[in-house]
């Protein structure tokens, strides 16, 4: 690099950094103030809008469904370190829904956002009573379609089979 675009490059840093690096100005009482200084009542309904209708349906929109996945895991003590790839797998299981179920899984069905298999909680020669029911987490397979259970049984599964291997990642 020669010496003349070195000086360039150094007086164009030297100018930029006067406007980037200059504080705001404080601001002034008017700014301060709220700028409006009445509230609009209607009393009639304007024309050409529809009633309002008397049922309405609302869908939550998937991100925000793993959101509250998200944020219940935290809760609960996920590792902070899993928790993305907690709600990847959420999102592919069951796309967050929490009242997800696959029947057509073979040990009876699939159950929750996590698709937790019914394998873990039914009776087994190793556990009499259902595996999470051993380790006090629930007491019958419908209780996985609670988010928070859901995701205390994946957390319990995740530990006993030291990570993703249930989930087959």
């Amino acid at each position: 690099m020669t010496l003349l675009s070195k000086a360039v490059i150094s007086a164009l840093l030297a100018i930029t950094s006067l406007f980037i690096l200059k504080p705001l100005p404080a601001p002034t009482a008017s700014d301060l103030q709220t700028p409006f200084t009445s509230v609009y009542e209607a009393y009639e309904a304007p024309i050409g809008i529809p009633a309002p209708t008397t049922s309405t349906t609302l869908v939550t929109p998937a991100n925000d469904l793993c959101g509250q996945v998200f944020d219940i895991a935290k809760y609960i003590g996920w590792p902070d370190h899993e928790l993305g790839k907690l709600v990847a797998v959420a999102q592919r299981e069951s796309r967050c829904t929490i009242k997800a179920f696959n029947p057509k899984d073979p040990n009876g069905g699939s159950a929750g956002v996590m698709q937790i298999n019914y394998f873990w909680c039914k009776p087994s020669r190793y556990w009499p009573n259902g595996y999470l029911q051993a380790h006090g987490l629930l007491t019958d397979c419908s209780e996985l379609f609670n988010l928070e259970t859901n995701l205390r049984s994946a957390l319990a599964i995740y530990r006993y089979s030291e990570g993703w291997r249930a989930w087959s990642i």
